[in-house]
């Protein structure tokens, strides 16, 4: 199973498509910080559907993302047209795409927080969860 690592890279959303249709993928995970890298290389062995990108990539942005963790869905709240106008976006883009979010609080904090920003609770994956990631993404893919 390989990850797709790109959030080093100076992507656009177009080179990030091209890779697409050549690796296909239909799960995206979005992340906006290095705190899950050490367990992500843990799951390199096990996914052959992941690709994660950086949040500044996704939303073709040119907001710095410095923060940690689930800071980033403050910042997706405060681009112009809120997080669905960006999942829309997304999804003229790619075909059926989900989007997971990372936060590196625990998991019931990080439902708190993704409650009080509009970001849906199913795509959490929390510092304490990390390693259900899997199984999330075949829930999600049934």
């Amino acid at each position: 199973m390989k990850i797709v690592w790109l959030e080093d890279e100076p992507e656009t959303i177009d080179v990030v498509r091209r890779k697409l249709e050549i690796i296909y993928r239909d799960i995206i995970i979005c992340k906006s910080f290095a705190s899950f890298s050490d367990e992500l290389d843990e799951l390199e062995d096990k996914s052959d559907e992941v690709l994660i990108l950086d949040i500044r990539m996704i939303f073709n942005t040119d907001i710095e993302v410095t923060c940690k963790g689930s800071e980033a869905f403050t910042i997706i709240k405060e681009l112009e047209g809120g997080f669905e106008y960006y999942q829309k976006c997304l999804k003229a883009r790619f075909n059926n795409l989900r989007i997971l979010f990372f936060s590196s609080k625990p998991q019931k904090e990080a439902q708190e927080e993704a409650h009080e920003n509009d970001v849906p609770i199913e795509w959490i994956i929390s510092k304490d969860n990390t390693m259900q990631l899997l199984e999330k993404i075949k829930e999600i893919k049934c």
